[in-house]
């Protein structure tokens, strides 16, 4: 009976923390989707930068296997083309930069010996900005988001390098909004071209005319949507409507009871009334 008893105890395996946990990052920017995948050291009182990780060698970027980057459509980074597709990042620390290397994705586990120039579809350098204060855990993020691009920030220890991002997503957007609105739409794809070039600041004769398009579909508009066109009136030059607009918005907010819709319309006919 023991024997039975204690069997499954002979196959159990111990499970512990993880020294440097992996984390997956996803991140839509512009009309592109972003994911890192990376494993995070901790510092545990130990010098990271020309001593854990070695200036002039090739760094995995994290730790155990290496980073992978992926992204759904090209990209730049710091103005360098980064074509769709996964990869690995790589990156050599200097005394006052850190260089980044966009790397064709290999069956290589961990750090390099030696880069193959072959695969390096990009090199990119941040210099250092040095922080007053300590970061504990290796970190990647994705910071100063738009509809454009963002930062690409690495940190670490008192370091940061930041890297500039574009989504490319200016000539898509014109693209596509032309195909769109050639091909039936909805009053929702003339709301969304018209608030697109709002955000943009692009041609505001055509923002002016798609959201009026749109509004010849709304018989009983919501409050955002009367926010929408208020701002777009604004833009155009059209104050005193803008502000009538706004403030039907606001009643509509008060009908509604939402008190983020209420506290958006407020702050909104405050600033049209200045």
């Amino acid at each position: 009976m023991s024997i039975f008893l204690t069997f499954p105890l002979l196959n159990a395996q111990l499970k512990s923390p993880v020294a440097s946990p992996r984390a997956n990052l996803s991140q839509n920017i512009g009309l592109v989707n972003i994911s890192v995948d990376y494993s995070r050291p901790s510092k545990k009182g130990r010098t990271i930068f020309g001593n854990l990780v070695p200036y002039n060698k090739i760094w995995r970027t994290g730790a155990n296997q290496a980073t992978t980057f992926s992204v759904s459509d090209d990209i730049k980074i710091n103005n360098q083309l980064v074509p769709k597709g996964e990869y690995h990042i790589y990156s050599v620390p200097r005394e006052t930069r850190l260089d980044l290397i966009i790397y064709n994705k290999t069956d290589n586990w961990g750090s390099l010996k030696e880069f193959d120039e072959n695969l390096i579809v990009a090199r990119v350098v941040s210099e250092f900005i040095e922080l007053p204060f300590s970061v504990e855990t290796f970190e990647i993020s994705f910071d100063n988001i738009s509809n454009n691009g963002s930062t690409i920030n690495i940190i670490w220890d008192n370091k940061l390098a930041i890297y500039y991002l574009d989504a490319l997503t200016k000539d898509k957007m014109i693209t596509n909004i032309e195909s769109v609105l050639l091909k039936n739409p909805k009053p929702i794809d003339f709301q969304k071209a018209a608030v697109y070039y709002y955000e943009e600041g692009l041609d505001k004769e055509k923002a002016f005319k798609w959201i009026n398009k749109a509004f010849e579909s709304y018989k009983d508009p919501k409050y955002w949507q009367l926010r929408v066109k208020a701002l777009i009136y604004n833009y155009y030059g059209m104050e005193k409507e803008a502000l009538k607009i706004a403030k039907e918005g606001l009643k509509q907010a008060k009908k509604s009871g939402a008190p983020d819709g209420l506290n958006a319309m407020s702050l909104l006919v405050d600033r049209l009334s200045k």
